[in-house]
């Protein structure tokens, strides 16, 4: 992966978390009617969807370069991405939800959030069984959470089918598949397709591509993505998801209602992503930018995990003890900017200390029972 394709994944990342907090800015609650178009045009979503594909290729990347150190190491390292910001997180979350619901009631009430701690919701969230099946487990009121859940699993069915021998890497994988239930599964082809989209780029098949289809593949998503949007497709396709599987069971499967919508954005969302990193391979030298603007796109997007898990109850806590009215522009400015700030500054003790966590996850993994011992304590002399 050349150094200017990967600070473009890295733009990307960026971007879809922008649009995840400018969905939930957009909530009336915060800042009335004046935004409500994002949440029309469901920008949160899309930027999901956007990590999903993000995830399955960069996981992909990752797991071929280390295809030698086993499952057992790379279950480390996908938990140390996890675990480094979300147990922090839903520790930080609560403190505030307690501290915000106490001053204003009302706006918790939106997300389904009345107050305490569920003991439940952080076991779940701890162990990214929040959503299996047709559980939605929310902590608090940190409603982007609910990806985790479907993430997570994610890495161990690609694990299981990546790492297992290959007569039961079928079963294996159906076996995760099958705990983590239809609708984690729902969600699940952007995330594959973002494995088919690096081995494409592994594979030297963008290499293959001239620049005129790289052109064509890097700029038709991006404009039947907005011809999608001004026709209000994602909108007509819910709506034609709901008549044909009833309100009872679109309610059942939360997060995976817009399950067409979020398909056809993999498609276009991997098309992008391959024309990209066609034109890339072929003028690598063309697409240099300056070092200043690097630095601050890979630093950005270093905390944008942060930024996703932690902005949402930061913005409940300050739009229940912010007074003044929710059209007021300097309260609405304060509530998108005081989230950010607050999640980088998190993120500078979680995110970026990953490190750490990660080593002591793969000492731990790669310790090996002594197994002569063990005999040996099973039947002493």
């Amino acid at each position: 992966m050349n150094r200017a394709f990967s600070l473009y994944l890295d733009g990307l990342r960026l971007i879809a978390a922008v649009m995840v907090l400018c969905a939930h800015w957009a909530f009336p609650r915060f800042t009335g009617q004046d935004h409500i178009w994002m949440r029309y045009h469901d920008l949160g979503g899309d930027g999901v969807v956007i990590f999903f594909v993000l995830s399955g290729m960069l996981i992909t990347y990752a797991a071929e370069r280390r295809r030698q150190e086993g499952a057992a190491l790379f279950a480390a390292d996908r938990l140390s991405r996890l675990w480094s910001v979300a147990i922090p997180a839903l520790l930080f979350c609560y403190i505030l939800d307690l501290i915000g619901q106490a001053a204003a009631p009302d706006i918790y009430g939106a997300v389904g959030y009345s107050g305490g701690v569920s003991a439940t919701a952080l076991l779940s969230g701890a162990t990214f069984t929040n959503q299996v099946w047709f559980l939605g487990l929310q902590p608090g009121s940190n409603g982007p959470y609910w990806s985790l859940g479907y993430e997570a699993w994610y890495y161990l069915i690609f694990a299981a089918f990546f790492f297992a021998p290959s007569r039961w890497r079928w079963w294996l994988a159906g076996a995760a598949a099958l705990v983590a239930g239809p609708k984690i599964l729902l969600l699940a082809p952007s995330w594959i397709m973002g494995v088919w989209v690096w081995r494409a780029i592994a594979s030297g098949q963008t290499a293959k591509l001239s620049r005129a289809t790289g052109l064509v593949l890097t700029v038709l998503p991006l404009m039947l993505y907005l011809f999608g949007h001004a026709s209000f497709l994602h909108l007509h396709l819910g709506a034609w998801t709901e008549t044909i599987m009833g309100e009872a069971a679109i309610a059942m499967i939360g997060p995976s209602d817009t399950f067409i919508w979020s398909t056809l954005l993999g498609v276009l969302t991997s098309l992008h992503i391959l024309g990209v990193a066609t034109l890339f391979a072929k003028a690598p030298e063309a697409t240099s930018v300056r070092p200043l603007t690097e630095r601050v796109i890979r630093w950005l997007a270093g905390g944008s995990f942060a930024l996703y898990l932690v902005h949402f109850p930061v913005m409940h806590l300050f739009g229940a003890i912010l007074p003044g009215s929710v059209e007021a522009p300097w309260r609405q400015a304060a509530l998108i900017i005081l989230p950010c700030i607050i999640a980088y500054m998190f993120a500078e003790v979680t995110e970026r200390r990953r490190p750490a966590l990660r080593g002591l996850l793969r000492k731990i993994a790669m310790q090996k029972p002594d197994r002569r011992s063990e005999k040996q304590n099973r039947h002493p002399a």
